[in-house]
């Protein structure tokens, strides 16, 4: 998307031990809440992450109440397994005796019952897929998104890139790379020059040929 000159931030909460980052929020609130409130924020969540962080997701509610920020909820699977000694080919989602029908349907049933408004976009654990599994979530209905930016993988932001950083506690590189980012482009954001842009609106465009 090379005409926008800021980014599309998505945040990823798979299953984890950690709390949530909240840093990341706490930076956008103090960069944006001049130039851009609420900030827009697109969460890729689990269903576990949402059973084991009951405290941390009505923090993030409440942000959003507060008109803090503005999240687009992506469906990021259930279970979210990972298996560090098998091959991609046979791991995330692509693990056999996967049921994918289970992974994707009762992430938006406990979106749901937790007050939450699935998105139509899906990304899948670990940036990891094949044909037929792209299929398979665009059977639902479902977009899938990517990232061009991984900041914990050393990948830059560029004006339009959809960025990727986890905020479960699990990769503070990234955090901090973007935070980082953040400061760099202070100046940038005052003066409305570098904005978060909202990703539902980012993607559209590329369909309509605005982008």
């Amino acid at each position: 998307m090379p005409k926008l000159t800021g980014i599309s931030l998505t945040a990823d909460l798979c299953p984890s031990r950690h709390p949530l980052d909240r840093r990341i929020f706490t930076e956008i609130f103090n960069e944006f809440q001049q130039v851009e409130r609420p900030a827009p924020i697109a969460l890729s969540i689990t269903g576990i992450w949402m059973r084991q962080h009951p405290a941390d997701l009505d923090w993030l509610k409440q942000q959003q109440a507060n008109n803090d920020i503005r999240i687009t909820w992506i469906n990021h699977s259930y279970n979210h397994r990972v298996n560090p000694t098998a091959s991609l080919k046979q791991n995330f989602l692509l693990e056999p005796g996967t049921d994918i029908n289970y992974e994707v349907l009762e992430t938006e049933k406990a979106m749901l019952k937790n007050g939450l408004l699935p998105s139509v976009f899906f990304r899948f654990p670990g940036l990891v897929s094949d044909r037929q599994l792209v299929y398979k979530i665009t059977d639902f209905g479902l977009i899938p998104i990517g990232s061009d930016a991984w900041l914990a993988k050393g990948q830059k932001a560029n004006a339009g890139s959809i960025v990727l950083i986890h905020a479960n506690g699990n990769e503070p590189v990234g955090v901090n790379d973007f935070i980082r980012l953040l400061h760099k482009k202070a100046g940038a954001i005052a003066k409305r020059q570098w904005l978060l842009y909202d990703l539902t609106e980012s993607v559209s465009g590329e369909f309509d040929g605005k982008n």
